[in-house]
């Protein structure tokens, strides 16, 4: 990630600190598009303390790695018992990346949750990185559309 900074300090010890992505948000979301900017906008997203914050949530099923089509969707939920999910949905999809600590493959568990994220412009649209406990997932897109929605059947 480019302004987001994301450290391992022991096994299982993080730290998390997004304040330069949002020192320079303000002006990097006049470059994002409309669903990407709401998305990477919204007051709660890295406010630690807030029930729709991406830190902690973990994926439901892994983004397609292979071959990536032009759109899909990835749902995120709480390994806590909230039954809020976020659903993603990237469109215009140029490009997916993801990348296991250790070289081997993505385990989806609730050890391996989304840490933080970034989205940036980029030539295709925007760049959304999502940096897990033992992986990183990047995906190029054309824009995405974030939205959390009550679900009581995701555990």
């Amino acid at each position: 990630m480019k302004y987001v900074v994301v450290e391992q300090q022991g096994r299982v010890t993080y730290w998390h600190d997004p304040g330069a992505y949002l020192a320079a948000l303000p002006e990097i979301a006049l470059a994002l598009p409309p669903g990407a900017r709401a998305f990477a906008t919204d007051p709660e997203h890295y406010d630690f303390s807030a029930a729709r914050c991406v830190k902690d949530l973990r994926p439901l099923a892994p983004p397609p790695a292979d071959s990536a089509p032009e759109q899909f969707e990835i749902r995120f939920a709480w390994s806590g018992g909230q039954d809020e999910v976020l659903t993603i949905r990237y469109s215009g999809v140029d490009r997916v990346e993801i990348t296991a600590d250790d070289g081997g493959d993505v385990e989806l568990s609730d050890l391996n949750s989304v840490r933080l994220d970034e989205v940036l412009p980029h030539e295709v649209g925007c760049s959304h990185e999502l940096r897990l406990t033992e992986a990183t997932v990047r995906i190029l897109c054309a824009d995405l559309v974030a939205e959390w929605a009550s679900d009581p059947n995701h555990l």
